[in-house]
């Protein structure tokens, strides 16, 4: 299949005209940090959720979102933050978010059964796999494994049954690894540290009615989070959230080169308290407790560093994007999104790390549409929290 377009599109807000060029107005106020915006078509514009690889090791060019009006499809673009421009890389009316490949060499994306790889310098693609009728029912491909070949999406083999299926394209199999009621919104991830495991959310107490119409994604105790290897085997629960007065928050991603995955958490004195949540936790399956990383804040989406050694958060409180270490567990504002934190996703910052570490992408509705925005970390800022 050859590439959607040849285009790219200037769309941001740096000027052409020397005379005008980045206007200082769109610095932070409070951090100084220079917003750039990469988009301005009046769409829906959105970057992907943190924890799917959608940026290129070398950090100059991500995979974002984008629909033009309510009824029509939604599209994927990549945005180049050295030329500040973007450019159209799928059409298909059903496909979902390309992903990048550790070695930088494909894209892999989804589009209904089909899985299909694109070049990333010609964008065109091909199909190179089939999910076969045995699989009932098969979402996008949301995680890449260490090796390029495998992909974990959420899928169904029997009716009321949902979970994770392991899709090896070189191999053309697909084995459903975790399954049950609760498998529902499963946040599928491959670990980061060259072993081959799988971390699973796990919405335990999900209630629907007869027509099968969810009522309750979540029971009173929260989701749970379970780490098993690859072929669905040594399956163990995190030991974070599941009790009355502490829940993970939904958001969880693998730390890269460690055994251990960072959390959200709400938390409260005593089960007729209100819900705090105000920190982010490290935790393995050799753990018996976790370990608190970042406190403070109304944290929810999270990202760490490339290098391990940073995390990435917003707050659904003040749609503020901060930035901490998880070895001090101190953290700083990067910069104030203005998202208006909504209902709908679009509406949330969902910040992450750029594939070199050294720029930050997010989305906002600041300006009444939502866009897509990406910023350099000052010199010397990830050094202050050390």
């Amino acid at each position: 299949m050859k590439a959607v377009s040849e285009a790219w599109l200037t769309e941001s807000n740096q000027n052409g005209d020397e005379e005008v060029a980045y206007q200082e107005r769109f610095a932070d106020p409070d951090t100084g940090v220079r917003v750039m915006r990469l988009t301005s078509q009046p769409s829906i514009n959105h970057t992907i959720y943190p924890e799917t690889p959608v940026s290129t090791r070398d950090g100059t060019r991500f995979i974002f979102a984008r629909r033009p009006a309510l009824e029509a499809p939604t599209t994927f673009w990549i945005a180049d933050i050295s030329l500040r421009r973007c450019r159209q890389v799928t059409d298909e009316a059903d496909a979902g978010a390309p992903i990048i490949t550790p070695d930088n060499r494909w894209f892999f994306y989804s589009a209904g059964r089909s899985i299909r790889r694109m070049s990333p310098t010609s964008f065109e693609r091909d199909e190179v796999f089939v999910v076969p009728d045995s699989i009932l029912a098969v979402g996008q491909i949301l995680s890449v494994s260490q090796d390029g070949c495998r992909f974990l999406a959420p899928a169904c083999k029997q009716p009321g049954l949902p979970g994770v299926a392991v899709i090896d394209v070189e191999r053309g199999t697909v084995d459903m690894v975790a399954e049950g009621r609760d498998v529902l919104n499963p946040h599928p991830q491959f670990s980061l540290d060259g072993q081959d495991r799988i971390m699973v959310q796990v919405n335990d107490g999900i209630e629907a009615d007869e027509a099968g119409n969810i009522l309750r994604l979540v029971g009173p105790m929260g989701a749970s989070l379970h780490v098993l290897d690859a072929d669905g085997s040594h399956r163990s629960k995190l030991a974070a959230g599941s009790s009355a007065v502490e829940r993970v928050q939904g958001h969880e991603c693998w730390i890269p080169g460690e055994n251990r995955v960072l959390t959200t958490l709400h938390r409260r004195k005593d089960p007729s308290s209100p819900w705090v949540q105000d920190r982010i936790v490290a935790v393995g399956p050799q753990d018996h407790e976790y370990h608190v990383v970042g406190e403070g804040e109304a944290f929810c989406h999270i990202h760490v560093s490339p290098d391990g050694r940073y995390w990435l958060s917003d707050s659904n409180r003040t749609a503020q994007i901060f930035v901490g270490s998880l070895a001090t567990g101190r953290h700083r504002l990067f910069c104030s999104s203005g998202s208006t934190f909504g209902s709908a996703q679009y509406t949330h910052p969902h910040p992450f790390f750029l594939g070199d570490g050294r720029a930050i992408g997010w989305n906002s509705d600041v300006t009444g549409v939502p866009h897509v925005y990406y910023a350099r970390i000052p010199d010397g800022f990830l050094g202050s929290l050390d």
